[in-house]
């Protein structure tokens, strides 16, 4: 994968991985009458739904997950052709602030949690050192909508606006949880998206989105666009070397001399598994890491150290992760209400399925450590792996 299709799929991320409560009013579906006299098909809707001739938008974006926070997470988007936008991200429970930028100079993205701003000059070579897409209604539609088969359900009133009614079933039932089907209801008028729902494999709301207050082509002035850098906050320009996101394999003895916490290793291991390399990587490497690492959300800027040990028997892997972290969720968050819970040493622990159940992974925090197994081997030879480490 180029490192653009990486920072889209980010982008992605970032949209889907931080939707936090909301709610919304949907009236009685319209009479079944009015259902069977709609002649479109879901394609030929979400055709309508490009948007193309787009000067400008603005709108709010309420955004709800499992993960039980209280009240919504609230972005507030402005973009405007060709490369302007300004995205404020507010965590009310948290009392965080994101802010992403594009002014036509610059890109800026500032999280009040580390106090940073980063930023990115525009220049010829541009393309390859973005830091996200302007566009961002148009890559999250894409995100949305690619690789999977659409239906049209029914015709609803959301917030007494008449939409059509959406569900998306991906095309690709291998890639969890990007496997788990979606509804999405877009307004008749406008053929803007105003509600999406995502469903994990239990048929629960796993995540929800919600526009509101949208306006288009209203003529946003270049003003809106400027950004403020906040009081106090530290300013890192980033250039080519930021963007590296590969680590360099190591063997095990180079790997310790980079990292400042305990390592475990495992004293036992499948008959035929030997270790093949590790990586270290930590919120120090670059300055733009630690978004990476945590997905653009409100929590980037938290220091953070990783190791991953990796074993080998032919094709077949075992990966240990290994990481300390000043983040409050774990890094498998989103996966545990898919898996049960289980001892490791008398750790509350959790094991859950991946890539459509090929594989499994088994998480828990050992003291200030999380530790991750992942490998294609049954629970018994997990539990094994991780109550052997040491």
């Amino acid at each position: 994968m180029n490192d653009r299709s990486k920072r889209h799929l980010l982008l992605i991320l970032f949209l889907t991985t931080l939707y936090i409560s909301t709610s919304c009013c949907v009236d009685e579906p319209v009479d079944e009458e009015v259902i069977s006299n709609v002649q479109l098909g879901g394609e030929e809707i979400v055709s309508n739904m490009k948007m193309n001739d787009l000067e400008d938008y603005s709108y709010k974006m309420y955004v709800n997950s499992s993960s039980g926070e209280k009240s919504p997470e609230i972005y507030e988007i402005m973009w405007k052709r060709p490369d302007f936008m300004k995205t404020t991200i507010l965590n009310p429970d948290k009392y965080m602030k994101v802010i992403m930028a594009s002014d036509g100079d610059f890109q800026w993205i500032y999280s009040s949690e580390s106090n940073t701003v980063f930023k990115t000059e525009f220049s010829d070579d541009f393309d390859g050192l973005k830091l996200f897409e302007p566009n961002v209604y148009a890559e999250f539609l894409n995100g949305t909508l690619n690789e999977r088969s659409l239906s049209l359900i029914g015709i609803e009133n959301v917030d007494g606006k008449n939409t059509y009614l959406l569900e998306l079933t991906p095309l690709d039932t291998n890639n969890e949880p990007l496997q788990w089907k979606s509804k999405i209801w877009v307004d008749r008028e406008n053929w803007m998206l105003l509600r999406s729902e995502l469903y994990d494999s239990r048929e629960n709301v796993n995540l929800s989105m919600e526009i509101r207050d949208m306006k288009l082509n209203s003529g946003i002035p270049d003003s809106e666009f400027e950004f403020k850098i906040p009081d106090g906050a530290q300013v890192k320009v980033l250039g080519p070397e930021d963007f590296k996101s590969e680590p360099k394999k190591l063997m095990l003895e180079e790997a310790k001399e980079l990292i400042d916490f305990a390592i475990l290793t495992p004293e036992y291991l499948p008959e035929g598994y030997e270790f093949n390399y590790s990586m270290v990587s930590s919120s120090m490497d670059t300055p733009y890491s630690t978004f990476v690492h945590s997905r653009f959300s409100v929590f980037a800027g938290q220091p953070y150290e990783k190791i991953i040990f990796v074993y080998t028997k032919g094709n077949n892997e075992i990966r240990i992760v290994e990481s300390i972290s000043e983040k409050v969720y774990p890094e498998t968050q989103g996966f545990e209400n898919e898996g049960e819970y289980i001892q490791v040493n008398n750790i509350n622990g959790t094991i859950f399925p991946m890539f459509g159940g090929n594989m499994k992974a088994l998480t828990w925090q050992n003291e200030e450590i999380e530790v991750t197994i992942i490998s294609s081997l049954d629970k018994i030879e997990l539990l094994n792996i991780a109550e052997s480490l040491s």
